[in-house]
């Protein structure tokens, strides 16, 4: 499209760490890691996400999140289609893959699906569930009331997805014909423990990793009126904050970071404040009708880099571990199979309704 509209090459990625401006050779960033266009999703996986996903499984929170202005490959680079897996699917294969290769440990995961839209939180997963509000405990932020689904297999995962996108707020513009108009946020809660049942107190590790897929940022050139503009208005203000809040958090100075200045910097609060590790891919055009855009993306990310990050395992051991009162509840009903089979139990049992009475114990089990 940039080719058909005559645009030159005005950044290109000079090996696997600068990029380079092609109008000033003087200027020039310097990244863990550079992606070239020829990059398949599947090389962009490996180096900037397999390390915070496996993390997750062992307990260190992760966050991985897309940014860039409007129409630079973000939703591609998280989504994918199906001849090239996003990172959010390759993620979901990885986690499982990770737990038949950890056959020491039980796993229980749930999912979450939200969006912002418009400085409004919408759960994706239950579309009658809008306007959510953000609350804090011991653990960090949390959105009250989000759906939380457990998960058993990676189709089940991405079928959810699939049904949360039919939800979230696309629309168009001069740029892209499907533009996101809203911040995605997925995220996984792991919790594992130690299949060893001769320990009483068996200890849990409890982890989040959130896969963040970001509006892009619009300039002046974007063609807007009415509800689009609108749109654009809340999505650079969030935009702003973010960029704000990684300022000064690369500052190393500053007194009050402004986290509580938007719905997505409030969310990301845990993340960005050094307690999990980050994985930030910056998504960006080399065609010289963006090439300002660019040269701010680029900014933005060369301040992220200097951000410094403190990943430790979590562990829980309270009654809130949803692993745990699954095991609970298991080792009381092989106790009360024990019983029958030797023909002691004194309440009758009934085993008509099997399929039917798990359900209902999941439900009781989830709802706390």
């Amino acid at each position: 499209r940039e080719i058909q509209r005559g645009d030159e090459v005005a950044w290109y990625a000079d090996g696997d760490n600068i990029v380079q401006s092609e109008y000033n050779p003087a200027t020039m960033y310097v990244f863990d890691r550079v992606f070239g266009p020829a990059t398949t999703t599947r090389g962009v996986y490996d180096a900037a996400a397999r390390h915070v996903v496996h993390g997750a499984m062992e307990g260190v929170n992760g966050t991985v999140f897309a940014y860039g202005v409007t129409s630079s490959g973000k939703t591609h680079t998280m989504h994918g289609d199906q001849k090239s897996p996003g990172i959010i699917p390759q993620a979901v294969k990885d986690v499982f893959s990770f737990i038949q290769d950890t056959p020491g440990r039980e796993f229980l995961l749930r999912v979450s699906y939200l969006e912002i839209y418009n400085e409004v939180i919408n759960d994706l997963l239950d579309p009658t569930s809008q306007n959510l509000r953000i609350r804090e405990d011991s653990q960090g932020t949390y959105v009250d009331g989000i759906k939380e689904e457990v998960i058993l297999s990676p189709a089940h995962v991405l079928s959810l997805i699939a049904a949360g996108e039919e939800h979230r707020h696309v629309g168009s513009n001069n740029f892209n014909l499907l533009s996101s108009r809203s911040h995605t946020i997925f995220t996984l809660i792991i919790e594992s423990s130690s299949r060893n049942v001769e320990c009483e107190d068996r200890e849990v590790t409890l982890s989040q990793l959130n896969l963040i897929d970001l509006a892009g940022s619009e300039s002046s050139k974007t063609e807007t009126t009415g509800l689009r503009r609108k749109e654009g208005s809340y999505i650079n203000k969030s935009l702003l904050t973010l960029g704000t809040v990684i300022a000064k958090l690369s500052d190393g100075k500053a007194s009050h970071i402004p986290y509580r200045d938007s719905k997505l910097t409030r969310l990301l609060q845990s993340s960005l404040s050094g307690h999990g590790r980050v994985s930030l891919i910056c998504t960006i055009t080399p065609a010289s009708s963006n090439a300002e855009e660019t040269h701010n993306t680029l900014k933005f990310a060369q301040r992220a880099k200097r951000v410094e990050m403190y990943a430790a395992p979590n562990k829980i051991f309270d009654e809130k571990s949803l692993i745990k009162k699954y095991q609970k509840e298991i080792l009381r009903l092989k106790q009360e199979l024990e019983q029958l089979r030797q023909g002691i139990c004194d309440k009758p049992y009934s085993v008509t309704n099997d399929e039917e009475d798990l359900y209902i114990l999941r439900q009781q089990l989830e709802a706390g």
